[in-house]
């Protein structure tokens, strides 16, 4: 397996002429065309499956993710190349692909789509809000309305390795209701990867404080044991 740490040389056309082009994660020589990862391991993503006893994030009315991300997994690759390395190219494929898991009836018409803000400390170092792109992706193919709710007041310690209680103490008050319009009805909060859930389930409290009645969740992944 090749290290994602010389992921973003793939990308160059100089080095796809030295190397032949191949998947960051099986190794095995793909198209030059794709971007960091095979159809194959693209193809084999595996599906965040519901289990009986599985909880909802606190205020959080549903919560659909389309794949499992676990250690070591390609699902947590794919993420952490886009939001670690910068590979934003990635996101037009991610959407494609968590549009095929969503199912029939979890989106409305009279859906507001807002993503999980990023602080504009991370925001300077990173560029860009992972969450924000992967809304955009996926309004232009399903026709919603994106409109940011939310704002993050303050930049929270990283969360990778957090437990529940450390994550939520994390993003306690971090977040305010930024929109000075009427409270939607129906929010569609969009992240990359739900984890403990701590954070989207902040999010939904400050959005139903706000006056939004309903919060569904949609992201790409999810955090499986």
């Amino acid at each position: 397996m090749h290290s994602l740490s010389l992921a973003k040389f793939r990308e160059w056309s100089f080095w796809s002429l030295v190397f032949p082009s191949r998947c960051v994660y099986c190794a095995k020589e793909m198209p030059a065309s794709n971007i960091l990862f095979c159809d194959r391991c693209w193809a084999e993503l595996p599906r965040a499956e519901k289990t009986p006893t599985e909880k909802l994030p606190r205020y959080v009315d549903r919560v659909h993710a389309g794949f499992a991300y676990r250690e070591g997994g390609i699902t947590r690759e794919i993420v952490h190349a886009l939001k670690f390395d910068g590979h934003t190219s990635l996101v037009p494929k991610m959407a494609d692909f968590l549009i095929r898991t969503i199912p029939a009836g979890y989106l409305n018409s009279d859906d507001v789509w807002t993503p999980v803000p990023l602080h504009w400390l991370r925001f300077g170092d990173r560029s860009f809000n992972q969450s924000l792109l992967l809304c955009r992706e996926l309004t232009n193919r399903t026709g919603g309305e994106i409109v940011p709710l939310l704002k993050r007041t303050r930049n929270t310690p990283a969360q990778s390795g957090q437990g529940f209680r450390t994550r939520a103490q994390n993003v306690k008050d971090a977040f305010r209701y930024s929109h000075k319009g009427e409270a939607p009805k129906s929010v569609l909060l969009i992240d990359d990867v739900v984890t403990t859930g701590a954070t989207v389930s902040e999010c939904a409290r400050i959005l139903k404080a706000s006056g939004v009645e309903q919060v569904r969740v949609l992201a790409f992944a999810r955090a499986v044991s």
